[in-house]
This record gives C-alpha cells, structure tokens and sequence, in this order.
C-alpha cells in the first residue's frame, strides 16, 4: 500500500537526532528482523499443513509491512503517540509470522528468505521536493532501525512529458549517492533502493530545511 501523496498538519521542521532516539524505540517495538532468529531444529511440513503455515505466515508477514508503514505515515504527520501503537501492532504480527514459519520447518524459513523481500513502497509523486525527501528521510531511518524491511521502492514519477528529468527525482538520487545507499532504476520513475544494515547518515547533522523546495 503506497504511503499517502499528502499529510496533514506536517510538522515544519524536524530535528533528525531526536528522530533518531524516537526510532530505536519503535524498532525495539518492532521486534528483530527474521535473520536474528537463532537456528531451528530441523522438521518437516508436508501438504495442508506445510500449505497453511506458509499462507499464515505470508499474512502477518504483510501485516506487519502494512502497520510499519502506517507508522511511518503517522510518525511523519507528529502523530507519535499513533505510531508507538502501530509499531506494537507490527511487532506482534512478526512474532506470529516468525511462530508460523518456524512451524512450516527450518527449510521453508530459508526458502522463504531467499525468495522473498520485505519491500515497502514510497509514492512520492506529486509532492514538492522538501515535504518528499523528508519523507523519504524518515522511511529510510524506520528502514535503519526497523531491519525487517530490506527494500524501498520510491515512486519518483520522471518529470514533465516524462523526459527523466524530475526534480524529485534527481534529489532523491543526490540523496542516495552522497548517503553511499545501494539502489538501481526499476523505470524512469521509480528507484529500488537497498539499505543493507545501514545505520548512519550524514543527513542526521542537516536542517531538513536546507532541503530544495
């Protein structure tokens, strides 16, 4: 579900270290990411059951990608009371889903590791540059502390008559190659970006308002 191309009673600025301090505690709310699991022992799912947990599994795993980022929204908006309840609602449902693939066996974990990625997708099109890039500032710290998600999706649009030349876009793209962030072009609007354990950033010593608008 793409993050809402406008929110209300946006807060004019944002002191990013204070950030910072408020997402650790949502990432502990979080809970660890499925890597940090220690191993299991080895068992066997076979036919409906194998079936059930993988689909129960793949459920709370979506629910928990839903309420993380309807935290973000919310934290975004200076909603943190809001965000602290989603974020506890997040973690629950990662517990569940962790339960359910343990259950599904150490060797449906691994598969499911393997092949499929804890993506949250950005809508930022439509927006000015400055309320979007500190959107994207926020996802990428829910990102850094939050190590459930491991890709973004941010959806930049490519500019008038979709030449490629957005100014949001070309900002995000600053963004990512000063912050040393992996990241490639699924199309001329929309970057997939790779947090890979990052912790830091440099944008943490910024003015969000030295952001272009």
């Amino acid at each position: 579900m793409p993050t809402p191309k406008s929110a209300e009673h946006e807060p004019t600025t944002m002191n990013w270290k204070n950030v910072v301090k408020k997402m650790t505690s949502l990432g502990q709310r979080f809970g660890s990411c499925p890597n940090d699991i220690p191993p299991l022992q080895h068992t066997h799912a076979e036919g409906a059951e194998y079936q059930l947990f993988r689909e129960t599994a793949k459920q709370h795993w979506e629910s928990m990608r839903s309420h993380y980022q309807k935290a973000a929204t919310a934290f975004s908006n200076g909603q943190k009371g809001h965000a602290a309840y989603l974020a506890d609602q997040g973690r629950l449902h990662n517990r569940k889903a962790q339960e359910a693939d343990a259950k599904a066996s150490q060797d449906i974990f691994a598969a499911r590791n393997k092949n499929i990625e804890n993506m949250i997708t950005i809508d930022l099109h439509g927006q000015h540059v400055k309320p979007a890039m500190r959107l994207l500032k926020l996802h990428l710290l829910f990102g850094a502390f939050v190590r459930s998600v491991r890709l973004f999706r941010v959806i930049t649009g490519c500019g008038a008559h979709g030449v490629g030349k957005s100014k949001l876009k070309n900002s995000v793209v600053e963004l990512l190659k000063k912050e040393r962030i992996e990241w490639t072009e699924e199309n001329r609007g929309t970057l997939l970006i790779k947090l890979n354990g990052r912790m830091n950033f440099s944008f943490l010593d910024t003015d969000d308002d030295d952001d272009d608008n």
